[in-house]
């Protein structure tokens, strides 16, 4: 009996991981929904800005000149505010941990409380803390690319560097470095007739195109974090209802196995 015991109390501590990681798991699930319905609906006009930026990079980012092309780089590192999302968190911040070495000078902006705790653990200096919701709003990433805007155009820094989780598929989040502004060796631009001239049409919407690529790479972030709280929440689930049908097992197991011995007892003693 002391073994049954012991096992009633290991199913039951496994019982309440099972229902901790199935509200995970269903919360996730519809923060992944909304993000990725977010994500898709947002999808065509950000590619089509992307687009507009790669073919006119050198234009757009001479709309936003750096006043000092020497000053440090901004390094953004997105991650998220939580835990339990497997190695999410741990290859993004890995990977610009690397990405921060190669660089002589640099202002760290670190977004999301991973990054926050893990640059602080090592001593890391952050220049600007941020935080996003888990469904980030399109206002605070623009908030956010307008202080760096401002530092650029105010000497504080030259260029911007984004550290992301580029978002595969729900199984793959692979960590990117993206520059926001293409350096003097851009690909040549595109040969278009833009009316009244390039400039002005350029100069009146790079702003526009700038915020829709900076908040493509926010939501694509949050919406890997999602991917990768759901996945991990659901792999914990399963884990947990397949060993509490084996600890059932044994338990029905060791009662049967006691009431055949009861059963063999009482009949030998009637002999």
């Amino acid at each position: 009996m002391a073994a049954i015991q012991t096992l009633k109390k290991q199913l039951r501590g496994i019982r309440s991981t099972q229902k901790l990681t199935k509200a995970m798991k269903t919360v996730s699930t519809v923060k992944f929904s909304k993000l990725n319905t977010q994500f898709s609906d947002y999808a065509f006009f950000g590619e089509q800005c992307m687009a507009l930026y790669a073919g006119h990079a050198r234009t757009l980012s001479a709309t936003f000149p750096a006043a000092d092309p020497h000053a440090p780089a901004a390094v953004l590192v997105l991650s998220s505010n939580k835990g339990l999302c497997g190695n999410f968190n741990s290859e993004i911040l890995n990977f610009a941990l690397e990405q921060l070495a190669t660089l002589s000078d640099y202002r760290l902006v670190a977004c999301g409380k991973k990054a926050i705790g893990y640059f602080n653990r090592r001593q890391i200096p952050i220049e600007k803390e941020w935080l996003f919701e888990d469904i980030p709003s399109f206002e605070d990433s623009v908030a956010l690319l307008e202080e760096l805007l401002s530092w650029r155009q105010e000497g504080k820094i030259s260029r911007i560097l984004i550290v992301y989780p580029r978002y595969d598929h729900m199984m793959q989040q692979t960590p990117t470095l993206r520059e926001l502004f293409e350096t003097e060796e851009a690909a040549e631009e595109w040969d278009a007739l833009l009316l009244p001239d390039r400039q002005t049409i350029l100069g009146n919407t790079s702003k526009t195109i700038l915020r829709a690529l900076f908040y493509r790479l926010i939501l694509e972030s949050a919406l890997g974090a999602q991917a990768a709280t759901m996945m991990t929440m659901r792999s914990a689930y399963d884990t947990a209802t397949e060993y509490c049908s084996k600890l059932e097992g044994q338990i029905n197991r060791l009662r049967q196995s006691a009431v055949t011995a009861d059963v063999l007892e009482t009949a030998s003693e009637r002999e």
